[in-house]
C-alpha cells in the first residue's frame, strides 16, 4: 500500500456497522446448514406451505411481538422465507411498512436452532393458530392435509414473489460450506472486506458512477449477515450512502463479456487499486454448480427410522499420521530492480520441496509486466518454505538465467496469529550476486485457506511372484490367491491384503497384514461375489454382494446397520464440474446418509481403471481398503469386461436397509476418459517429486482431459498440450470466482500449461451485483505461463441462485 491506499483503507475500516457480523455469520452459516438438511424445503409442496405460514402466521405474529417480553423464537421454515425476503432488503421495507407500517425487525428473536427451549413461543403459536404445527416436519407437507386459511388479507399484500426468492438461494450454502468459513480469522478478514466493499460502493456513488459491484463469498456473508438484521442495514446503508442499497440476485448470466463478468473485473480491477490489496482470495471464490443430488427425500424419513451411528471411535488397526492441506493463491505483482537486458522479460519459477500435495516447477507471470493478472491456484501442505526463483529469458531464444530466489514460510502464513494472507516486499537473494546499491526485490501476494486433514489417497498395487506365494503360505499355512499392496504417495506400504481360501474350503478369506505392526488381521469372508466384513473394519460390519445382470451390467449392494450406499461414477463431493462425461467412467463412490447428511455426503471413492482410493474419513479407511480389494479381485477375475467399452462393470445399485428397493441406471464404460492424475509414474520412496514429468496430449477436438482436482501423488511436473483450441483442459482444480446462490464472483480454472514457457492470458471473468447485486462470472486461475506467445483462454460458468452450471474450463 502507498499512503493514499492506506488512508482509503483506514477509512473504509472506521465504515460503521450495527451488528456484530462476524457473531451473526457463524450463526447465518449453521440456520443454512440446517436448511440443507432439509431440502424439501428448496422446493414444492415444501416451499409452498413455508410461504404460506410465513405470511400469515410468522409475520402477523412477528408484528405483535412488543406485546411480549420472552425473546420470541421462529420456526426454521418460516425462517427460512424469512431470511430470503430481508435479502431483498428494499422490498423487505417496501412490503413490511406497507402492511405493517414498520419495519419488522428481527431484534428480541431467536432461531430455534439457537435455543432448546421453545416452550413459550410455541405456546403463543398454539393461541393464535391451533390447527397449525409450530414446527414444520416433513411429514406435514403432503397435499392431501387441509391447510387453514388465516390472515389472508395480510398475506395478498406481500407482493415480492418469495418461490423465485427462495430458489436462487439455495445454492448459496454449497459455496460457503467449506469447514473453515465459520473460522474466526475467515471471518475477522471477511468483515474487513467487506467494509471494503462498501467504500466502493460509497466512492461510486459520490462519483456518479454507475458500476455493477459484485462480493467475493467472504464479503458475501458479510453482506447476508448484515441484511438479516433489517433496521441497521437500513440505517447503516442511509448514513453511508444516504439509501437502502439494494441486493440485486436476479442477473445469473456468468458469461465472459455479460453484466456479472465485466462487473467482478471492475471490481477487483477497483478494490486493487483503491486499496493496494489483491481482491481473489484462497477458499472464498466460485466452487461451480452445486453437485448432482441423489435423492429428493432425505433418507431419514424414506426408510422411516433413525439413522443409525456407527461408533466411530473405535481403534483402528492402521496408523495413518494425519496430514494437514491447505489451498494456496500466489500471485506475482511487480519485481523492483532487477537487471535484465533490454529484449528480456522476466518471470517467476515456484516450487516447495517434499510436498506429498505439490510437485514440480511451476512458472508464474508477473503482472507489472504483462499487465494481465495472473494467479497461480494449488493444494499443499502447510508446513515448510515455498521457493520462488526469479528468471530473466529472451523470448527468441531459450536461454534463461537465474537472478536470484527468495522463500515464503508456509508456517508464518497460516499460524494462529496469521489472518490467512500476506502481501509484501521480498528480498531476491543470489549466490552470484553482483554488488549495487538497491537489492533485487518481488512484490508478492499470497493468501490460503484454513489447514484442514486431507483425504487418505492410495494406489493399490498388484503383487506377483513366487517369493510372494511362499511368503503368504509360511504365514497363514495357506497359499494366497489374488494379492494387492495399498501404497502412500511416497511409495510407503500401508497393509498388504490377500484373499486365501479358509479352513473350511468352501469359503474364501480376506486378510491382512498391517505393514508397521505385521499384525494379521481377518477383514472379510465369503466367496467370490457375496461377503461378509467383520468387526475388525473399524466396528463396521456389512454384506458386499456383486451381481451380474442379463444386460452385462453388474449390480453392487451393500447392506449394513449404517447407512452407506455404493454409487456408479464419481457423485457428489467427487463430481466433476467441467462436464458430465468426466463422472462416470470406473469409478464407484460409497456415500453416507446420517442425521446430519440425510441427503448423502461422500466418503471414499475407488477408480478401478487407475486401481487408487481415497478417503475422506478417518473410520470408513480400512473398510474402504477391503470393499476395494474385493471389488478388484472381481473385476480381475472379469477383466474382459472392464477391457470392452461397450458393457458397463458395475451400475450405481442403492440396497436400503430392511428393504427391497433398488436404483439403477447402466452409464457406459467411459473409454473416452482419460484420469491422468493417476499416472504418477511411480513414487518409489521418494516423497512429492523428482519423478519425471507426465505429459498428455490430446487430438480430438472434442476430448476432455480432466485431472483429478486433488494433486496427491503427483510427483514430477504435469505437461499438457492439446491439439486443437477447442479441446477443453480442466487441470487441477476449478477455484476462482466471486459470490453465487444470487451472489458471486467469477468461476475459473486453475490450468497447467506446457513447460516450454508461453504467455497465458487471464481475463478475470466474474459476476456482478446491479446496485450491489450479486452473482458470479468466470474467471481463471493459471498455474503455470510465461513469456512470448499469447494463449488467450476464458472459462465459462453457470448461473447463479438455483441454477448454476459450469463449463469446461479453458479454450
Amino acid at each position: 500500500m502507498n499512503k493514499e491506499q492506506e488512508a482509503a483503507w483506514a477509512e473504509a475500516q472506521n465504515i460503521s456497522i450495527g451488528e456484530d457480523l462476524v457473531a451473526a455469520a457463524q450463526r447465518q452459516l449453521e440456520f443454512l446448514a440446517a436448511v440443507d438438511r432439509r431440502r424439501w424445503l428448496y422446493d414444492s409442496p415444501g416451499l409452498d406451505r413455508a410461504i404460506y405460514r410465513y405470511k400469515t402466521c410468522w409475520l402477523p405474529l412477528l408484528a405483535k411481538h412488543t406485546e411480549f417480553e420472552a425473546p420470541l423464537v421462529v420456526p426454521l421454515d418460516c425462517e427460512w422465507i424469512w431470511h430470503c425476503h430481508r435479502l431483498n432488503p428494499v422490498q423487505y421495507k417496501r412490503d413490511c411498512e406497507r402492511v405493517y407500517g414498520k419495519i419488522l425487525d428481527n431484534k428480541n428473536v431467536i432461531s430455534s436452532l439457537q435455543t432448546k427451549s421453545e416452550n413459550k413461543s410455541e405456546k403463543i403459536w398454539t393461541e393464535l393458530y391451533p390447527n397449525e404445527p409450530f414446527e414444520l416436519n416433513y411429514g406435514d407437507i403432503s397435499s392431501d392435509i387441509n391447510i387453514p386459511q388465516i390472515n389472508i388479507d395480510e398475506s395478498s399484500k406481500i407482493t415480492y414473489d418469495l418461490i423465485s426468492a427462495a430458489k436462487r438461494q439455495t445454492s448459496f450454502y454449497y459455496q460457503v460450506s467449506r469447514p473453515y468459513m465459520s473460522d474466526n480469522r475467515v471471518l475477522t478478514s471477511a468483515l474487513e472486506r467487506y467494509k471494503g466493499f462498501l467504500y466502493l460502493i460509497k466512492t461510486n456513488k459520490e462519483k456518479s458512477i454507475n458500476r455493477f459491484c459484485v462480493p467475493t463469498y467472504d464479503v458475501d456473508i458479510m453482506w447476508h449477515s448484515h441484511q438479516l438484521s433489517p433496521v441497521s442495514y437500513c440505517n447503516d446503508l442511509i448514513n453511508l450512502i444516504g439509501k437502502v442499497f439494494e441486493h440485486d440476485d436476479n442477473d445469473s448470466d456468468r458469461s465472459k463479456g455479460k453484466k456479472l463478468d465485466l462487473g467482478f473485473s471492475k471490481t477487483t480491477e477497483q478494490f486493487e487499486e483503491v486499496f493496494g490489496l489483491r481482491y481473489w482470495r484462497a477458499g472464498v471464490m466460485y466452487r461451480g454448480a452445486v453437485p448432482t443430488a441423489l435423492k429428493s427425500v432425505p433418507v431419514l424419513e424414506e426408510t422411516s427410522r433413525s439413522l443409525l451411528s456407527l461408533d466411530k471411535s473405535s481403534r483402528s488397526f492402521l496408523s495413518l499420521p494425519p496430514t494437514m492441506v491447505v489451498e494456496v493463491f500466489l500471485e506475482v505483482v511487480e519485481a523492483k530492480d532487477a537487471q535484465i537486458n533490454e529484449n528480456e522479460i522476466l518471470y517467476v519459477s515456484f516450487t516447495k520441496k517434499q510436498d506429498l500435495f505439490f510437485g514440480g516447477d511451476n512458472p508464474l507471470s508477473i503482472f507489472s509486466f504483462t499487465k494481465e493478472k495472473h494467479i497461480a491456484g494449488f493444494e499443499c501442505e502447510p508446513t515448510g518454505d515455498l521457493i520462488l526463483t526469479l528468471i530473466a529469458k529472451s523470448p527468441n531464444s531459450k536461454l534463461e538465467r537465474v537472478i536470484g530466489t527468495t522463500s515464503i514460510s508456509l508456517e508464518e502464513l497460516t499460524g494462529p496469529k496469521s489472518n490467512l494472507s500476506m502481501q509484501k516486499w521480498f528480498e531476491v537473494k543470489s549466490k552470484d550476486w553482483i554488488f549495487k546499491s538497491d537489492p533485487v526485490n518481488l512484490h508478492v501476494a499470497i493468501s490460503c485457506t484454513v489447514p484442514v486433514r486431507a483425504p487418505v489417497l492410495l494406489n493399490m498395487v498388484k503383487y506377483d511372484g513366487s517369493y510372494f506365494q511362499s511368503f503368504f503360505h509360511s504365514v497363514y499355512g495357506k497359499d494366497r490367491n489374488n494379492e494387492y499392496g495399498f501404497v502412500d504417495n511416497c511409495g510407503n506400504e500401508v497393509i498388504r491384503v490377500q484373499m486365501r481360501d479358509n479352513d473350511k474350503g468352501s469359503k474364501k478369506e480376506v486378510g491382512g497384514i498391517i505393514t508397521d505392526s505385521r499384525k494379521n488381521v481377518l477383514l472379510a469372508e465369503g466367496n467370490e461375489n457375496k461377503w461378509l466384513l467383520n468387526q475388525n473394519c473399524n466396528n463396521f460390519s456389512c454384506t458386499a454382494e456383486i451381481k451380474a445382470n442379463q444386460d452385462g451390467t453388474y449390480t453392487c449392494e451393500l447392506k449394513s446397520d449404517q447407512v452407506v450406499k455404493l454409487y456408479w461414477g464419481k457423485r457428489l463431493e467427487y463430481e466433476e464440474k467441467c462436464c458430465n462425461n468426466h463422472n462416470e467412467g470406473s469409478f464407484i463412490t460409497a456415500v453416507e446418509f446420517s442425521t446430519e447428511s440425510p441427503y448423502g455426503k461422500a466418503i471414499a471413492l475407488l477408480d478401478i481403471k487407475s486401481k487408487l482410493i481415497k478417503v475422506n474419513k478417518e473410520w470408513f479407511v480400512l473398510p474402504w481398503i477391503t470393499l476395494s480389494f474385493i471389488f478388484m479381485d472381481f473385476f480381475d477375475k472379469q477383466s474382459n469386461s472392464i477391457k470392452e467399452p461397450s458393457i458397463t462393470t458395475i451400475n450405481e445399485a442403492i440396497q436400503l436397509p430392511n428393504t427391497k428397493e433398488k436404483i439403477m441406471t447402466n452409464p457406459p464404460l467411459a473409454s473416452e476418459t482419460v484420469p491422468s492424475k493417476t499416472s504418477s509414474g511411480g513414487c518409489g520412496g521418494g516423497c512429492g517429486g523428482g519423478c519425471g514429468n507426465m505429459k498428455i496430449s490430446t487430438s480430438a477436438a472434442s476430448e476432455t482431459v480432466p485431472v483429478l482436482k486433488n494433486t496427491v501423488g503427483d510427483c514430477g511436473n504435469m505437461m499438457i498440450t492439446n491439439s486443437f483450441a477447442s479441446e477443453s483442459v480442466p487441470v487441477m482444480k476449478s477455484t476462482a470466482g466471486g459470490c453465487g446462490g444470487g451472489c458471486g464472483g467469477g468461476c475459473g480454472n486453475v490450468i497447467s500449461t506446457s513447460s516450454v514457457l508461453k504467455t497465458v492470458q487471464i481475463e478475470s471473468s466474474a459476476g456482478g451485483c446491479s446496485g450491489g447485486g450479486c452473482a458470479g462470472g468466470c474467471g481463471n486461475v493459471n498455474s503455470s505461463s510465461i513469456a512470448s506467445e499469447i494463449v488467450q483462454t476464458g472459462s465459462s460458468g453457470g448461473g447463479c441462485g438455483g441454477g448454476c452450471g459450469g463449463g469446461c474450463g479453458c479454450n
